[in-house]
């Protein structure tokens, strides 16, 4: 084996793991003592055919006995070279399940971070109809506030209109207790005017006839005690008095303020 060979399997002696270097080892034990084998085979082969040629029937004990040692160690070798494949095959197979459990390991991540990204968007969502519902709150809430505003304008409005009401509804009851009065002072002239109509056609027949007494009757009377410019017009009250004198009283002073 050449140094270039010694210094290649150093370097990767020294670079690999302890399982694999402890595999190195034994492979590079292996095959020195293969080696070694081979070349005391050799050697025996050599000595067996020198012995052939030189007729002598005797072993070299010496190299019997280095190439049963070799035999022997290749034997350990191997059960070691035996032992580690099955540790080897044991590291592979739990290098295996690590494997499928960090594999089992990454999807439950993978699942946990879709969750979570999952979750994150449905907060969002949730943050976002939150907000849209408190500004939706606020213009309910400032809508309120006007309509409230508004209904106690209404309100203020038709209380001045009631109180309107009322006094127009007052002035329209003094108005009607006017109206009464008045109509009732219409109605006792219309009596009085007609109790002096029949009282005028009843006196009517038995005023004098035409002629000089007639005429004298119904000229102005003279008043006594006075001179010539001294005369009253003489009438009938429109309430009904019995004599005729110059009655005036005012037509609201009613039937018999002159008698």
């Amino acid at each position: 084996m050449g140094q270039k060979e010694m210094k290649l399997l150093l370097d990767m002696y020294k670079s690999a793991p302890k399982e694999q270097r402890d595999k190195v080892t034994l492979m590079a034990a292996e095959r020195k003592s293969k080696a070694e084998v081979e070349e005391l085979r050799v050697r025996l082969r050599e000595l067996e055919e020198r012995e052939r040629r030189d007729g002598r029937r005797g072993a070299d004990d010496d190299a019997l006995r280095r190439l049963r040692a070799a035999e022997e160690q290749i034997e350990q070798l191997q059960r070691k070279l035996a032992a580690t494949k099955q540790e080897e095959e044991a590291l592979l197979s739990e290098m295996d399940v690590t494997g499928q459990a960090f594999e089992d390991m990454q999807e439950q991540n993978l699942r946990l971070l879709q969750q979570l990204r999952e979750k994150d968007d449905a907060n969002f969502k949730l943050m976002s109809e939150r907000i849209k519902a408190n500004q939706i709150h606020k213009l309910l809430r400032d809508e309120k506030d006007e309509l409230a505003e508004q209904v106690l304008a209404l309100k203020a409005q038709v209380d001045a209109q009631l109180l309107l009401v009322q006094k127009l509804e007052e002035k329209e009851r003094l108005l009607q207790g006017s109206l009464g009065a008045v109509e009732k002072e219409l109605a006792l002239r219309a009596q009085a005017l007609e109790l002096n109509k029949r009282k005028v056609r009843g006196e009517g027949p038995r005023r004098p006839g035409k002629g000089p007494g007639s005429a004298h009757a119904h000229s102005p009377l003279r008043a006594s005690g006075v001179g010539g410019a001294g005369w009253r017009s003489a009438h009938v009250c429109v309430w009904g008095c019995s004599r005729e004198r110059a009655c005036a009283l005012p037509l609201r002073a009613g039937p018999g303020a002159c008698a």
